[in-house]
């Protein structure tokens, strides 16, 4: 048992509900992850509430193993931020096998995964980090923050040739995938020979429609950082480089903090397009 400081929202939430992942039984307690203390006062992180308790709750219930400590001196919500989200974006870049200098494109750049992913990638040994998603603005001050070095604006036409001006002289080497879909579909047409497109989710839709020719010569994998295919051990060891990352290189992911009683706000927030990680305070005294 677990005393709730704080808890995050994530889009897996909403489809929970929507009866479109991993159906819940109700009455059902929304949130899987989130910061609290053990009965002994230890700080920690968890991801992965027995259902039908969840994080937006007092008290929750988490498996042993998912139970993870932390230090008192990390921030709460950049923690958050950075757990589910980030293995979400670092696994697949580092399953790409990024080699030193290549061109890496972060789709969906603007939200939680795909922010840690431009972070991420630069670590891994990223030359050149190309940055798409819809919002000019938020691009902008994404660029501005050094997190990119380049940026495509999606949704203004046609995304393919937006993608084509900043592919280089081979094409795009990796390309971080959290949206599926016509976005992606573009994308894979600009990968470069031996270049390696990692889909992680299904954002902009369940399907994309390309040729032989568009397909040879290129990689595609769709990769699953959940707890249904990665052991306990390996998800906790890539939090753990994670936090080290974050530290070593100050990494600040934008946050949406509300309390727990602007629930109804966050969710509406949550089912639009936040470009920020959602975290609810729980506690009135977590700090």
């Amino acid at each position: 048992m677990i005393k709730v400081d704080w808890a995050g929202l994530q889009p897996t939430d909403v489809l929970r509900v929507l009866g479109t992942y991993k159906n819940p039984t109700f009455p059902y307690v929304v949130g899987g992850e989130g910061i609290g203390r053990l009965e002994d006062g230890t700080r920690v992180y968890f991801g992965h509430s027995v259902p039908p308790e969840g994080a937006m709750s007092d008290y929750t219930l988490i498996p042993d193993e998912e139970i993870w400590p932390i230090s008192e001196d990390v921030d709460a919500q950049q923690v958050i931020a950075l757990a589910l989200a980030g293995l979400g974006a670092l696994v697949p870049l580092e399953e790409a096998q990024i080699v030193p200098g290549e061109r890496v494109l972060i789709l969906g750049a603007t939200g939680p995964v795909g922010q840690i992913g431009t972070l991420a990638a630069r670590e891994l040994g990223a030359g050149v980090v190309v940055g798409a998603a819809r919002s000019r603005e938020r691009l902008e001050r994404l660029k501005e923050r050094g997190m990119i070095d380049e940026l495509v604006v999606l949704g203004e036409g046609d995304d393919q040739k937006a993608l084509s001006e900043h592919m280089g002289p081979r094409g795009y080497e990796v390309v971080l995938d959290p949206l599926f879909g016509a976005p992606a579909e573009a994308a894979m047409r600009c990968v470069a020979e031996g270049g390696r497109l990692m889909s992680i989710g299904t954002r902009a839709g369940r399907t994309m429609t390309l040729t032989l020719t568009e397909l040879r010569r290129r990689h595609h994998h769709g990769v699953d950082t959940g707890e249904l295919i990665r052991p306990p051990a390996e998800r906790r060891a890539a939090f753990d480089r994670l936090l080290d990352y974050a530290a070593r290189g100050k990494w600040q992911i934008d946050v949406a903090a509300y309390d727990i009683e602007d629930i109804e706000a966050a969710w509406t927030a949550q089912c639009g397009s936040p470009g920020a990680k959602i975290v609810m305070r729980v506690a009135s005294d977590a700090r």
